[in-house]
């Protein structure tokens, strides 16, 4: 289960990075735009499963 979670996250991960590439229907204002989401979402990801395996592992220790 934990590989399949990998692998559809590793999925959304690299079919975002490809839709922010520049085509025909996107401007660069809105490919910045795209690419600033993108990163801040990341950032809120990363922040949120650091501070939740923080918290799993000082509950761990308490036990």
């Amino acid at each position: 289960m934990k590989f399949l979670t990998i692998l559809i996250s590793l999925l959304f991960i690299f079919s975002a990075q490809v839709a922010a590439h520049p085509d025909h229907s996107l401007t660069e204002n809105s490919h910045a735009i795209y690419h600033a989401v993108f990163w801040a979402l990341f950032a809120v990801v990363v922040y949120k499963g650091y501070t939740w395996f923080k918290n799993k592992k000082s509950e761990k220790n308490q036990d």
